[in-house]
């Protein structure tokens, strides 16, 4: 069994969102058309988005741990299949991230549209009273690129054609009891990034010095902290520390 196949894990009760693994409603892996090209394209249009929604004097709502995350999850996939159910230790162990800022990435990937996923339960052999009937298992990973920002869905389409493939989007099942709670916990998710930004931001207004200035930027980071203070004072100017991006996904 490999380091990102299914693995059965307990983690406190099931969620009340799941599904049996056997339920048709948590069938949702799908063949992934054009493997490789489709990765390059996916990441290409996830860079160019990460630069096109980053505000001004902010960092990446995305940003690097995000793409980590899309790139340890593609490389869980088994494209002619379409599976792709890796557990987050599998993750953690790809990313070499802890279990707090997967989770995290996931769920801001997820909120952007560039994942999506099925929770999931099996069946224990467990007799009545002995344990729990159901444990929860690893999450159904699969991507949906009909979710993505308008912009995305139509870079990824120009992307492949220019890889000289053609693109159809695949038709995923929606569960009845994910059609409007998607949206609002997206909605949830969107909004605590902007309070997070909005906290950092007034923070960033209250220094009065290049240390008070990366302790806002990285808050308890002391590693950060150090290496961008490093770079604040190395830097022959502004320009240099934020180059502009070259990107084709263009503010109008």
């Amino acid at each position: 069994m490999t380091a990102h196949s299914l693995s059965l894990h307990r983690e406190g009760k099931p969620r009340r969102d799941s599904f049996d693994i056997h339920d048709p409603r948590a069938q949702v892996f799908r063949p992934i058309d054009h493997g490789v090209k489709f990765v390059d394209a996916m990441l290409k249009v996830f860079d160019e988005w990460d630069d096109y929604t980053k505000q001004h004097g902010q960092r990446h709502a995305m940003g690097q741990n995000c793409r980590k995350v899309l790139r340890a999850l593609f490389w869980c996939c088994n494209f002619r299949k379409g599976t792709c159910e890796p557990s987050l230790d599998a993750l953690m162990a790809k990313t070499k991230f802890a279990r707090a800022t997967v989770v995290r990435a996931l769920k801001v990937l997820w909120a952007n549209g560039f994942i999506d996923w099925i929770r999931r339960t099996v069946k224990t052999d467990n007799a009545p009273g002995e344990g729990p009937p159901v444990i929860q298992t690893t999450n159904a990973y699969f991507f949906d690129t009909r979710r993505l920002p308008e912009r995305c869905f139509k870079r990824l389409r120009q992307l492949l054609s220019k890889a000289g493939k053609t693109f159809k989007p695949t038709d995923y099942p929606r569960p009845a009891r994910y059609e409007g709670l998607q949206e609002r916990r997206a909605k949830t998710i969107r909004n605590k990034t902007a309070y997070d930004r909005a906290v950092k931001r007034n923070a960033l207004a209250r220094a009065t010095s290049d240390e008070d200035h990366v302790r806002a930027l990285y808050p308890g980071d002391l590693a950060s902290q150090r290496a961008h203070l490093e770079m604040m004072q190395s830097a022959s100017s502004e320009s240099g520390l934020n180059p502009l991006p070259n990107r084709s996904i263009q503010k109008e």
